[in-house]
C-alpha cells in the first residue's frame, strides 16, 4: 500500500502550482512595463527589453533602447555627430515644418497622453506588450501652449507593441500610427528628405563594415554613403561579428506613398523606411486621415533571405 505523507503532499501541490504557472513547463515569462513621467520601460525575464522616451522637454517621443534576446542594444540615442538621431523615431516635414532635424525652429511631436498599456500573450502564446499614445504635431511656437490640439497640424494616435519569440530569437516591434489632419492644417503637405520616415541609428559597431540586404536582392554601391532602394524589407547585420543581432524593417503594402529604404554605412550605419516624400509629396485635406504600419524585427543571429521573405509573408497576412 502506498502512503502519501504530508511532506509528499506539499511537494506535489507545489509542483502542480509551478506547472500551472509555466515555471516548470518551459513557458516564456511575461513582459513587464514600468511607467514614469519620462516614458515606459519594458522588461522580459527581469532584463531590459525596450525603453520608450517621451519626456516633456523632448522634441519627439521615440524608442530609446531596444535589446536583442542576447542583451545587445541595437539603437544609438543622440550621438555627438547627429544629436537629433534618437534611437528608433518617426519624423517628416509637414507644411514645411521640420520635425526631423532639431535646429532653428523645429516642429514638436508633443506627447499629450499615454493610454491602454497592456501585457499578455498573442494568439501564438508569445509574450507581448503594447501601449497607445496621443500626440499633437505642432510648430515650435506652440510647444508649451496649455491645449495643443487647436494648434496641431497633425493629430496622431501611435500604438507600439513588442513581442518576444524565443523559438526564432526574435524581438518584434510594431509601429502603427493613425493620423488626422489637425485644426491648424486645413490642408497639409507631407514632404521630407530621402531618409525621413521611420529610421534607426545603429550601434557604432555597425559603422563602415555592416552588411545590408533587401527583398529585391538589389546590390549597394561600394561607398554606401546613402542609398535609396525600393523593397518590401531591408535588413542589416555585422558579418565581422556574427554574435551581433540582425535588424530588419518590414513595409506594409497599405502604407501611403511609395516605400523606399534608406541605407548607409559611411560615415555611420543607418536604416530607415520612407514614403519617397522627397520626390512625391502627399497631401491631405481637413477631415482626412491616413496611417502607417511598420514592423521592426531584431534577431539574435543573422537570418537568410528566404527566412525574411517568409517573415514578410506572415506580416503581410496579419
Amino acid at each position: 500500500m502506498f502512503i502519501v505523507s504530508k511532506a509528499h503532499t506539499t511537494i506535489l501541490i507545489l509542483v502542480l502550482a509551478l506547472l500551472q504557472s509555466g515555471v516548470l513547463a518551459g513557458e516564456p515569462e511575461n513582459i513587464s512595463v514600468t511607467e514614469s513621467r519620462d516614458g515606459l520601460v519594458f522588461k522580459y525575464g527581469g532584463k531590459p527589453l525596450l525603453i520608450y522616451a517621451c519626456a516633456t522637454n523632448q522634441f519627439k517621443p521615440y524608442v530609446q533602447a531596444l535589446y536583442s534576446l542576447t542583451g545587445v542594444d541595437v539603437l544609438r540615442d543622440s550621438p555627438p555627430d547627429h544629436l537629433h538621431h534618437h534611437g528608433l523615431m518617426y519624423a517628416i516635414r509637414v507644411n514645411g515644418v521640420n520635425f526631423w532635424e532639431e535646429t532653428g525652429e523645429p516642429g514638436i511631436e508633443r506627447s499629450d497622453e499615454i493610454r491602454d498599456v497592456r501585457t499578455g500573450s498573442d494568439q501564438e502564446g508569445r509574450p507581448t506588450a503594447r501601449f497607445t499614445q496621443l500626440l499633437h504635431w505642432v510648430e515650435n511656437k506652440n510647444r508649451w501652449v496649455p491645449q495643443a490640439k487647436p494648434h496641431a497640424l497633425l493629430v496622431e494616435r501611435r500604438t507600439i507593441s513588442v513581442t518576444v519569440d524565443e523559438m526564432t530569437g526574435e524581438i518584434a516591434v510594431r509601429w502603427h500610427a493613425v493620423f488626422e489632419v489637425g485644426p491648424a492644417g486645413a490642408r497639409i503637405k507631407l514632404t521630407g528628405s530621402n531618409y525621413n520616415g521611420l529610421g534607426l541609428r545603429l550601434p557604432e559597431t555597425f559603422d563602415h563594415t555592416a552588411h545590408h540586404i533587401n527583398s529585391e536582392k538589389t546590390p549597394h554601391p561600394p561607398g554606401q554613403t546613402g542609398d535609396v532602394t525600393f523593397a518590401r524589407w531591408s535588413a542589416v547585420s555585422q558579418p565581422k561579428d556574427p554574435r551581433l543581432p540582425m535588424i530588419t524593417l518590414f513595409d506594409r503594402a497599405s502604407n501611403p506613398g511609395e516605400t523606399r529604404f534608406f541605407t548607409m554605412l559611411n560615415p555611420f550605419a543607418y536604416l530607415a523606411v520612407t514614403q519617397n516624400l522627397e520626390k512625391k509629396p502627399l497631401e491631405y485635406d481637413s477631415g482626412e486621415s491616413f496611417e502607417i504600419d511598420y514592423l521592426l524585427c531584431v534577431y539574435s543571429e543573422p537570418k537568410s533571405s528566404d527566412f525574411l521573405d517568409e517573415r514578410y509573408r506572415q506580416w503581410k497576412n496579419l
